[in-house]
């Protein structure tokens, strides 16, 4: 069994960029990242009952040096990282069937990583579930239905029958798991954005993201955007 846990980036009503990703990992790999979580928070003395996330770093509440101790941590994981780049400024214009509501633009992401996850489930001849961050109770019950269809009828690309039908949310705070998803997918929203602190992580990381399987290309896969060749205007930069 795999396990997908997931979070966001940035804000689907105030336009920008917006990211949805996670970490894929092995049932029988998660002691290993738990090991790993929790013996890099002992050693710089950070309860293990407290959150540990993007925003905390950005803002200097997590110290620096546990910042770089996590994510060199992370880089050595047992984990395939996914993320999806969503333009909220051309999506509308290029893709407008995909960027009509809120929950249309989530349900994009959510769309491709599903495939993007299906994808190493068939490669390893396996079944999996996804785990994502709870957001606001009706938010949730609209995301339970429309992740209902897909497992049921496929998106428009392909059908996903290696996941488990069922989507499991809750709160990060208890959640190694989507502690982890916030470090990835927020890192990556910040290194797209622009130079700053995410991009010396994210090269760190980039050997943990998912690549085509007989090219080895990082774009498309472990990294999505969309809509896809989208200029880098307002300040934002391609990552390579």
């Amino acid at each position: 069994m795999h396990l997908l846990f997931l979070d966001e980036s940035g804000k689907i009503d105030q336009g920008g960029l917006f990211a949805l990703g996670g970490i894929a990992v092995r049932d029988t790999d998660w002691p290993e990242l738990r090991r790993m979580w929790q013996k890099t928070l002992s050693a710089a003395a950070w309860p293990l009952d407290r959150e540990l996330k993007w925003h905390g770093i950005r803002r200097g509440e997590v110290p620096p040096a546990l910042a770089d101790a996590i994510f060199k941590a992370l880089a050595a994981s047992p984990f395939t990282a996914y993320v999806t780049l969503l333009d909220l400024e051309l999506g509308p214009q290029r893709e407008p069937e995909f960027f009509r509501s809120p929950e249309d633009i989530y349900a994009t992401g959510l769309m491709f990583l599903a495939e993007r996850f299906h994808h190493l489930l068939d490669a390893e001849d396996d079944l999996g579930l996804i785990v994502v961050d709870s957001r606001f109770r009706e938010d949730d019950r609209r995301l339970r239905r429309f992740f209902s269809d897909l497992t049921k009828d496929g998106t428009p690309y392909m059908q996903l029958p290696r996941i488990v039908e069922g989507l499991f949310l809750g709160p990060s705070n208890y959640s190694i798991g989507l502690q982890c998803a916030d470090l990835i997918v927020a890192m990556t929203a910040n290194a797209e954005r622009g130079p700053g602190q995410g991009r010396g992580y994210l090269k760190q990381l980039l050997p943990r993201f998912a690549v085509h399987p007989a090219t080895g290309e990082l774009e498309g896969v472990g990294l999505k955007r969309f809509p896809e060749l989208v200029p880098r205007e307002h300040g934002r930069h391609r990552l390579f």
